[in-house]
């Protein structure tokens, strides 16, 4: 909670270091250095008796049953499934008895957040499995769950922010103040987060580098929300809604590239306040163009001054194309159907893992390191399709593959398979999922709403 008293508030030089510590903790012998978790969201979208997209499925329906009505059955049918959790002063979410849990965003995308797993292969397996149930329980209900990017079947003004929670309420607020991207974001789009251990010293330096240097190629290789932006509408969304807190941190850009710690805690700082807690426990919207850094020095005229706990709370609020959390959450990735998804992992996980094709990317794309935002733009327009961009994700990923080869067990033999069988379906040929997608949906939609749900789409 904010304080009134100067005095109690956080100073800078405590702040930036907090950010910086948080973010990258430091290394004890017990740290893991090799871990996997997967945060894949899906869209549940109602299909009328020919297969085409007939409405997103609410979180809450008096007239048919919503998303959570589905998964409270599965609370009951499902032993895995533990009841709901939350309530008028929380998000919902269920727990898995594997210790992931199923949690929603504001337009009633459903998401799964796994367990922390010892490999890809093994984190891959509990996607696919927890899926399967979910599936199969909307299935019965008339419904699938679509992975892709951004839902193209239907307007984002049909589908209502569905969190009656402070946070969601006064960020959708926040967002609103700057334009309309943000409620694209929150209600339209779907990602897939990878999340990596940091490592050990030396090490974890090298993988933040990385992980930020090839996002514009997982956008360009995985993009699957096209529009009239390009091929990653989702992208696009982020690049426009809040340029204080989304895409780089500028030091890694114009700075030490060895400086994690700093480079995070500066872009804490220049990050605008999204969100006042009051002291009655209620949620104010920020104003754009007042920071974290400026609070600490000036103040609110109702809010007072940043106090440690505002700080931790401000530091969710980022969102960077790679969050560190004392891990390495890379956000650049869109939801993909089920034959494309090993891919992503596989590639991304052995690009920061294998020592030899980690090293390689940097000695690759450290030159780039300047040219990110253009990249990230790029990438989210045309992908692939660009020959600059093609020629550095064909580099980056084939060193990838034999870095996945090494790795062996953690990544799997079918795994392996199913990435090899995706560059050479879309990025040796210049494509991406986007491309197929838009041809589907030119198509007939619901064949393209057939590809998302993974149930016979073309392939």
């Amino acid at each position: 909670m904010p304080t009134s008293e100067p005095k109690s508030a956080i100073t800078a030089d405590r702040a930036r270091f907090r950010a910086g510590d948080v973010a990258f903790p430091a290394l004890t012998d017990s740290t893991p250095i090799g871990r996997v978790g997967l945060e894949p969201e899906y869209f549940p979208i109602f299909r009328d008796q020919d297969g085409r997209p007939a409405g997103r499925v609410p979180l809450q329906n008096p007239a048919a049953p919503g998303v959570l009505d589905v998964l409270d059955e599965m609370a009951c049918d499902e032993a895995e499934f533990g009841s709901r959790r939350g309530g008028p002063v929380g998000p919902w979410e269920y727990r898995l008895a594997d210790g992931g849990r199923i949690t929603f965003e504001p337009g009633a995308q459903v998401e799964h957040s796994t367990a922390v797993y010892p490999s890809a292969a093994i984190a891959l397996g509990d996607v696919q499995r927890v899926l399967g149930c979910l599936r199969s329980a909307f299935l019965d209900r008339g419904a699938v769950l679509a992975a892709a990017g951004m839902d193209v079947w239907h307007d984002v003004a049909s589908v209502p922010q569905q969190l009656p929670f402070g946070r969601y309420t006064a960020q959708a607020a926040y967002y609103e103040r700057r334009g309309t991207w943000g409620r694209v974001m929150m209600r339209h789009t779907a990602s897939l987060q990878i999340n990596l251990d940091l490592g050990p010293e030396g090490v974890w330096q090298e993988r933040w580098l990385v992980a930020n240097l090839v996002s514009p190629l997982i956008i360009a290789t995985f993009a699957c929300s096209p529009g009239e932006g390009g091929i990653s509408t989702r992208a696009h969304a982020w690049q426009q809604l809040d340029p204080s807190r989304s895409g780089f941190p500028e030091g890694l850009m114009t700075g030490d590239a060895w400086d994690p710690r700093g480079q995070w805690a500066d872009a804490a700082m220049a990050a605008d306040v999204m969100l006042f807690r009051a002291s009655d426990g209620s949620w104010a919207p920020g104003e754009p163009g007042f920071d974290f850094g400026t609070w600490i020095r000036d103040g609110h005229p109702e809010f007072g001054w940043p106090t440690e706990e505002d700080l931790d709370y401000h530091l969710t609020t980022i969102f960077l194309e790679v969050r560190p959390r004392g891990f390495l959450e890379l956000r650049a990735g869109e939801a993909v159907p089920d034959e494309l998804r090993a891919a992503q992992v596989v590639l991304v996980t052995s690009l920061l893992y294998d020592d030899q094709s980690r090293r390689s990317a940097v000695e690759r794309l450290e030159p780039q390191r300047h040219r990110l935002p253009e990249l990230w733009r790029r990438a989210a327009r045309v992908g692939v399709g660009d020959s600059e961009l093609q020629d550095m994700a064909v580099a980056v990923w084939e060193e990838a593959l034999r870095g996945a080869e090494r790795l062996g067990d953690d990544i799997g033999s079918e795994a392996l398979v199913a990435t090899k069988r995706f560059l050479e379906r879309f990025t040796f040929r210049g494509r991406t999922p986007a491309d197929e997608l838009r041809d589907l949906l030119d198509k007939d939609p619901a064949e393209a709403l057939a590809w998302a749900a993974s149930d016979g789409g073309s392939s």
